[in-house]
């Protein structure tokens, strides 16, 4: 049997690095009432267009019933809405709301930081070739 080298297991290494990153932003968007950085992902998805809660589910990559649980945690904290779509009223339609793209700016800055703290840790060549990297391992995976 091959022997596996963690520090070159692609799988291991996203995956670390998902927790890292997701670490450290939680850390820091916790004081805005935030349980997980999903939460600011669907947020930030919710303020470019509204957007069923499937799709929500799509885009985050998790089950509908830990959607709707979050959410419904979301709803109570009066950032976004939900309501029934007009063309197919099988539908939920969510929406940010006023309160939530506000605290979306207060977070944004903060995001923008931790991100630009990454970015600094490689060179702007390299940083473009692992977008290109990442992009197309992303594009492709589906296809596996």
């Amino acid at each position: 049997m091959k022997d596996i080298q963690l520090n070159k297991s692609l799988g291991h290494l996203f995956h670390s690095i998902n927790l890292n990153m997701r670490k450290r932003l939680e850390q820091d968007i916790k004081q805005f009432g935030f349980s997980s950085s999903h939460q600011f992902g669907v947020l930030l998805l919710l303020s470019k267009r509204s957007i069923s809660q499937k799709e929500i589910s799509e885009f985050t990559l998790a089950d509908e019933p830990s959607t709707t649980r979050m959410l419904d945690r979301m709803i109570k904290k009066n950032i976004i809405a939900k309501e029934r779509s007009q063309e197919d009223k099988r539908k939920q339609i969510v929406t940010i709301t006023e309160q939530g793209q506000e605290l979306l700016h207060k977070i944004l800055p903060i995001v923008a930081e931790k991100n630009r703290e990454i970015e600094e840790l490689i060179s702007d060549e390299e940083l473009e070739q692992l977008y290109v990297i990442l992009n197309k391992i992303n594009q492709n995976l589906p296809d596996l």
